[in-house]
């Protein structure tokens, strides 16, 4: 009985990370990372080794709502697989490297992961702020392989060290730097989640273990994929919600639940 009320739970806040995603845009990695910080605490791990299986765990519910959104993109035909390539190659890549140091030692503790994650997120909120009057681009930039593959690097490096995906500097480099038009930038960004997820979950099921209380791996599949189911429930509601509602009421929205994220996480 208690496992089943478990599962619910988590279906459920997996669920509110699904329609947080679907509705901002943004994915569900905010939201999971709260989730595992939270259940995992209750497992006996190190600190060190806490902040692994939050990072490992949140990056495996990610993959579902990236897989998902990719494919509602190529039945919109808004795929760009070349570059959702090049760019997911090199997050992979960043991404698994930096994995393994941060496995190899103690030194990123609770704390330091808390607070890059803070900084990420006060990143997100300004960002957000700053860009309310700004104008869409409709004409593309098309970028060469050398700037989709440092954008790449650049993303899995913050992956590895938040559990975040990485559409949070994606979209900001693909779009500011390189001047490509937001809708094609969120699509390569979702492809590029899809492949980074993909490629760093397979390595953390056969090389990532860490002993949990019993005996699992480093992705605690109990709690990731009622998470994950949740988050591919309800993602297509927040989408609906958010074709009815306007750009500067989703912004609000997700101004005011990052802030709350940042006092939880500053506080408790």
């Amino acid at each position: 009985m208690q496992e089943l009320l478990n599962f619910g739970v988590l279906l459920l806040l997996g669920s509110v990370g699904g329609l947080l995603a679907g509705l901002l845009g943004i994915g569900g990695g905010v939201v999971y990372v709260l989730i595992f910080s939270h259940y995992l605490s209750k497992y006996g791990l190190s600190e060190s080794a806490i902040v692994q299986a939050i990072i490992a765990n949140s990056m495996f519910a990610i993959l579902f709502a990236g897989v998902s959104g990719t494919y509602k993109q190529w039945r919109n035909k808004n795929f760009h697989p070349s570059q959702m390539l090049t760019t997911g190659i090199a997050a992979s890549l960043a991404s698994i490297f930096f994995g393994y140091v941060i496995s190899m030692g103690t030194w990123y503790t609770k704390d330091r992961f808390t607070w890059i994650f803070i900084c990420l997120l006060i990143f997100i909120a300004i960002r957000l702020f700053t860009q309310r009057n700004k104008v869409t681009l409709e004409t593309d930039s098309n970028a060469n392989k050398l700037q989709l593959f440092l954008t790449g690097l650049s993303s899995g490096t913050i992956s590895a060290f938040s559990g975040i995906g990485g559409g949070v500097i994606i979209v900001p480099i693909l779009t500011d730097l390189i001047k490509m038009p937001i809708k094609k930038a969120t699509s390569i960004s979702l492809g590029v989640i899809s492949i980074m997820a993909i490629l760093t979950s397979l390595y953390n099921f056969i090389f990532h273990k860490i002993v949990l209380q019993d005996n699992s791996q480093v992705i605690y599949l109990s709690l990731a994929l009622p998470v994950a189911l949740g988050s591919l429930l309800a993602a297509p509601i927040g989408v609906q919600i958010a074709s009815k509602i306007s750009a500067k009421q989703i912004r609000i929205i997700f101004i005011v639940f990052l802030l709350l994220v940042i006092t939880k996480m500053i506080l408790f």
